[in-house]
C-alpha cells in the first residue's frame, strides 16, 4: 500500500527539516540561521526559483537553470522513493536523503534532523530578491554575456556600494553594467516601470497563488478519498465488531443458561443432601453396627458350636446312665426318644443362633444398600437427570420403608428392586 502525499508529509514534518546554504556571492539579504523548511515548501521553493531561472534562459544561458534543475532532480527522485516504499522507517528513509540529496546535515533537539542543501544561485528568500530580478530584466535587455558573472557583481555591489566608481571604469559590461545600474537607481530615483512590476511582482505572486490553488485541490481531493477510504475500513470493523460482539453476547447467553442450569442442579442436589444427608449418615452408622453385631454373633456361634460338640458327649452319657432308670419306671420311653430329643434341642439352638448371625448379616446389606442408593439418586440429581415427582415418591418412600430384620419371612417385595428399577429408567 503506498502512502498519500499528506501521510508522507506529516511524516517528514515530524522528523526531518530542511535549509539553504547559499555562498554570499548569490545572496543580498537572507536570514539563513532561521530559516527552516519542510519537504513540501521545499519542493514549492524549488519549483518557483527553477521556473524563473528556466524563464530566464530562454533569453540567455545561466548556470543558475542548472543548479535548481538538479536540486528538482533529486527532490522528484526522493518523492518517487516515498511513493514505492512500505515502510515509513526513519533510519531509511534517513539514509536514502543522506546519499541522494544531501550529506550536510545535523541533529536539533527533539530528535530532528535539519539537511543542508547548497546551492550557487540566488533565491527568491533573500529580502531583496526583487532587485536581483530587476537588474536580470535590465541586463538581459543590454548584453547576454557572462549573465552569471554580472550577476554576482551586482549582488557584491549591492552590499558594497562604495566600489560602484572601480566597476565602472572596467571595460568590461559585466562589470560597469551592474555599477550602472545601482547609479542610476540610487542617483536618478528610477521608479520600476510597468513591466518590471508585472514581471517581478504580479506574475510571481500570480503563479504562487496558482500553486497554492492547486495543491488545495490536490490536498482536498487526497483528503477526500482518504476520508472515504477510511469511512469504509471503520464500517467494515464496525460490522465486523458488531458481529464479534453478537457472538460474545450469544455465547455469554449460552454460558449463562448453562450456568444457570448448573446453578439450579447444584441448588436441587444441595437440597436433596440436606434432606438425605442425616439418614445416608444414619443407615451407614446401622450399617456398620450390624455388621460388627453380625461379627460378634458369628463368633458366639462358633463359640456355642464348639461348646455343644465337647457337651454332648458328656450329656449323651449323662442321659444314657439317667434313661436306664427312667425307662425302667416308665417302660413307653426309649432310650432313642430321649437321645433324639437331646440332639433337636441342640440343632434348635444353632438355627436360632444362626438366623441371629445372618438377620444381622442382612440388616448391614440392607441399610449399606440404602445408603448407596440414596448417594446415588444425589448423584443423578446433580448431573442433570429429569425424575418427575411421581417417580421421587416412589423413591423417598422406597428409601424410608421398614427393614425386615429377616427372622421372620414377609410377603413384601423388595424395595430396592424398585429402585433400581426407576433410577436404571431415568439414566436410558
Amino acid at each position: 500500500m503506498s502512502y498519500t502525499k499528506m501521510q508522507i508529509s506529516n511524516f517528514l514534518n515530524d522528523n526531518i527539516l530542511f535549509k539553504f546554504w547559499i555562498s554570499d556571492d548569490f545572496i543580498i539579504k537572507l536570514n539563513e540561521d532561521n530559516n527552516t523548511y519542510t519537504f513540501d515548501e521545499i519542493e514549492n521553493i524549488i519549483k518557483k526559483n527553477l521556473d524563473y531561472w528556466n524563464s530566464i534562459k530562454k533569453i540567455s544561458s545561466n548556470s543558475f537553470q542548472y543548479e535548481w534543475q538538479d536540486l528538482s532532480n533529486k527532490i522528484k527522485s526522493i518523492r518517487t522513493y516515498f511513493y514505492e516504499i512500505e515502510n515509513l522507517d526513519l533510519d531509511n528513509v534517513n539514509n536514502y536523503i543522506y546519499n541522494n540529496l544531501s550529506s550536510n546535515r545535523q541533529l536539533i533537539e527533539q530528535g530532528k534532523t535539519i539537511y543542508l542543501l547548497s546551492i550557487s544561485s540566488p533565491i527568491d528568500k533573500d529580502e531583496e530578491i526583487r532587485k536581483i530580478k530587476n537588474f536580470v530584466t535590465y541586463y538581459i535587455n543590454k548584453t547576454e554575456n557572462n549573465f552569471t558573472d554580472a550577476v554576482k557583481n551586482f549582488i557584491y555591489l549591492s552590499k558594497n556600494i562604495n566600489y560602484i566608481g572601480h566597476y565602472l571604469s572596467n571595460p568590461n559590461q559585466y562589470y560597469f553594467y551592474p555599477a550602472l545600474f545601482l547609479l542610476k537607481k540610487d542617483f536618478s530615483k528610477i521608479k520600476e516601470n510597468i513591466s518590471d512590476f508585472e514581471n517581478n511582482i504580479v506574475i510571481p505572486l500570480s503563479k504562487k497563488l496558482e500553486a497554492i490553488s492547486q495543491n488545495s485541490d490536490e490536498m482536498f481531493s487526497e483528503i477526500t478519498a482518504l476520508v472515504e477510504t477510511k469511512h469504509s475500513e471503520i464500517s467494515q470493523k464496525f460490522n465486523q465488531t458488531v458481529l464479534k460482539i453478537e457472538e460474545f453476547q450469544n455465547s455469554v447467553n449460552d454460558w449463562q443458561d448453562d450456568k444457570n442450569n448448573q446453578l439450579n442442579n447444584l441448588e436441587k442436589t444441595y437440597k436433596e443432601k440436606l434432606s438425605l444427608e442425616a439418614p445416608e449418615q444414619l443407615w451407614n452408622s446401622l450399617a456398620k453396627d450390624y455388621r460388627n453385631r453380625a461379627g460378634i454373633w458369628t463368633c458366639i456361634f462358633i463359640v456355642a458350636v464348639v461348646l455343644l460338640i465337647l457337651a454332648s458327649v458328656q450329656l449323651v452319657l449323662a442321659i444314657h446312665n439317667y434313661s436306664i432308670d427312667v425307662i425302667k419306671e416308665i417302660p413307653f420311653i426309649s432310650e432313642s426318644f430321649i437321645f433324639v430329643s437331646v440332639i433337636s434341642f441342640f440343632i434348635y439352638i444353632i438355627r436360632i443362633l444362626i438366623k441371629i448371625v445372618m438377620s444381622n448379616h442382612h440388616l448391614a446389606v440392607e441399610y449399606k444398600q440404602k445408603a448407596s442408593l440414596t448417594r446415588f439418586y444425589q448423584a443423578l440429581i446433580k448431573s442433570g437427570t429429569n425424575i418427575d415427582k411421581e417417580e421421587r415418591l416412589i423413591i423417598i418412600n422406597s428409601l424410608f420403608s421398614r427393614v425386615d430384620t429377616g427372622l421372620v419371612k414377609t410377603d413384601t417385595s423388595n424395595d430396592n428392586d424398585s429402585i433400581w428399577a426407576i433410577l436404571s429408567k431415568n439414566l436410558k
